[in-house]
């Protein structure tokens, strides 16, 4: 079975030459319950409900790889935020590599 990585930009309009951080991605687990794994710090506090809102990210790269956007984060993230690639991490599932930016 192929290894799949999650990458974090520390800028949300990146370029090759950008800082970045490259993780082990579990498909199993939300990309949440990932950052937990490896000591990635969010804002998170309401511990992968789907309720603050604390742990959005904007996916830069690999957006056709993950799950589709469920009701609780489109009562979080408005129509045009969803568009432009911001996800709630605690409801994401990614398949494949993933690159993020954590605001």
């Amino acid at each position: 079975m192929q290894d799949y990585q999650f990458t974090i930009h520390n800028e949300e309009f990146t370029s090759l030459e950008s800082p970045a951080h490259s993780f082990s991605l579990d498909r199993s687990q939300t990309l949440l319950r990932n950052f937990m794994l490896h000591g990635v710090v969010t804002g998170s506090k309401c511990g992968g409900k789907a309720i603050c809102g604390g742990c959005r990210v904007k996916i830069l790269s690999g957006y056709q790889y993950c799950n589709k956007p469920i009701s609780e984060e489109q009562v979080i993230l408005n129509e045009q935020e969803l568009l432009q690639g911001w996800r709630l991490s605690c409801q994401l599932y990614c398949l494949r590599d993933v690159t993020i930016f954590i605001p």
